[in-house]
């Protein structure tokens, strides 16, 4: 693959190179026993998510998430992947390629030879075509595990992915998801850069890296980890049952942070022998031999 580039570089007033950056919280896989990952959806027209949006398109002192994201995946800083159905696999096979982004995608470029290497080939890609503004939703992915050496539940972000919103042509709005950014491979990014956090203290700002530690975002519940890969969607058949579950996952996962541990788990356990019980009531009785 031949290099890439936005015409963009980084821009003022976002650059927080000097800040020193937090070592990731490790746990050993041991110190797990138990785990419940949750997908998120994060609507940027909501006021805890706007710093994630704003400006919509680079303004020449500060730019948005997307905007930097995109930047740094053209110019080879930042690897990507694939937002596949069902999984997430952060493998070199599924690392996105930058044009192919550009092509699936329709992000007009330029190509020209590199005259470093006139083998390869660049592709410019204007700042006003960078569609930050239309990325207005983000999935991200996080894990609810137990720590056995604090017998705490705590909670991380794993990953996120930018979703594009926009009319197909027979003017009905569909969402594409474009990547998953792996959250730890991007922490060194994220950490060195800033947004605002307050419509009324210029002054108020944070890396990208603590707005997602600190969990600065809300998001809807889509789905939590389940065999069969159902989102809540699947079997929430109305806004009042899908609004409903909602609410119950979140109050579960509550109670887990807030230490309520064994009376949320016992509750869970309760409910999935329930419905395995229901399940095999509903199977065909097999007749007896004659």
């Amino acid at each position: 693959m031949g290099q890439v580039y936005a015409q963009s570089s980084s821009l003022p007033g976002l650059d927080m190179s000097k800040n020193k950056i937090m070592a990731s919280p490790s746990v050993s896989a041991d110190d797990i026993t138990w785990q419940r990952d949750v997908f998120r959806m994060l609507d940027l027209s909501d006021s805890k998510n706007a710093p994630l949006y704003f400006p919509p398109q680079p303004d020449g002192e500060r730019q948005n998430l997307f905007s930097l994201l995109f930047e740094n995946v053209a110019l080879g800083k930042l690897k990507v992947y694939d937002y596949l159905d069902g999984k997430e696999v952060f493998t070199e096979d599924y690392q996105v390629k930058f044009n192919e982004l550009l092509d699936r995608f329709w992000i007009p470029y330029e190509k020209e030879p590199d005259p470093k290497s006139p083998q390869d080939t660049l592709y410019k890609v204007e700042t006003v075509d960078i569609p930050s503004n239309e990325v207005t939703l983000y999935y991200i992915k996080e894990s609810y595990y137990l720590d056995q050496r604090t017998s705490s539940v705590k909670r991380k972000v794993l990953c996120f992915c930018p979703v594009l919103v926009r009319e197909d042509e027979t003017g009905e709005t569909r969402r594409y998801p474009l990547f998953w950014v792996p959250f730890d491979q991007a922490r060194q990014l994220l950490s060195t850069h800033s947004l605002s956090t307050s419509n009324y203290n210029a002054a108020s700002r944070m890396t990208i890296y603590d707005y997602f530690m600190r969990h600065q975002y809300k998001g809807d519940i889509y789905k939590v980890y389940n065999l069969q890969n159902q989102n809540i969607m699947n079997y929430c058949t109305t806004p009042e049952e899908i609004a409903a579950e909602q609410a119950r996952l979140e109050k579960e996962l509550d109670m887990m942070l807030n230490g309520l541990w064994e009376e949320s788990h016992k509750e869970a356990i309760e409910r999935e022998n329930a419905a395995k019980k229901e399940e095999n009531q509903k199977k065909p009785k097999k007749e007896g031999r004659k």
